[in-house]
């Protein structure tokens, strides 16, 4: 490949094929992603100290129901038994909490499929222009 303009063409074009199909894949797994943790509900907990001596959370269900959790997440190691804290409930299975709200669930892969797309929008508007060359 003696011609620039043909280098950078192939170029652009491995870019705007990366950039297209991971990123919308990406865009899909981090909508889907997120719409699975959608829902979770808020139950007020607290710290205690489980049966071996680790940090675990209550809360009450729904249902009425006393659920446990170890306090394996940052978030939490930072708490003292008998602090409130904040649960979110899972709505399919009100034994399944976390202390970390799911809000932000997919979001890294959501950002990340953005940012491929647009490289790969990018990529394609560059290698059409390069057609002309």
């Amino acid at each position: 490949m003696d011609d620039p303009a043909a280098a950078a063409s192939l170029i652009t074009e491995l870019f705007s094929w990366i950039g297209l199909g991971l990123g919308v894949v990406l865009l899909i797994a981090g909508y889907l992603r997120g719409a699975f943790f959608r829902g979770w509900r808020e139950a007020l907990g607290v710290v205690v100290l489980d049966e071996q001596g680790d940090l675990a959370y209550r809360w009450l269900g729904e249902d009425g129901a006393l659920y446990e959790a170890p306090a394996i997440d940052d978030d939490s190691q930072v708490l003292e038994p008998g602090e409130d804290v904040t649960v979110y409930v899972n709505p399919r299975d009100p034994s399944v909490g976390r202390v970390d709200d799911p809000a932000h669930e997919g979001r890294a892969l959501r950002t990340t499929g953005w940012i491929l797309l647009g490289l790969g929008l990018a990529a394609l508007v560059i290698q059409f222009v390069l057609l002309f060359f």
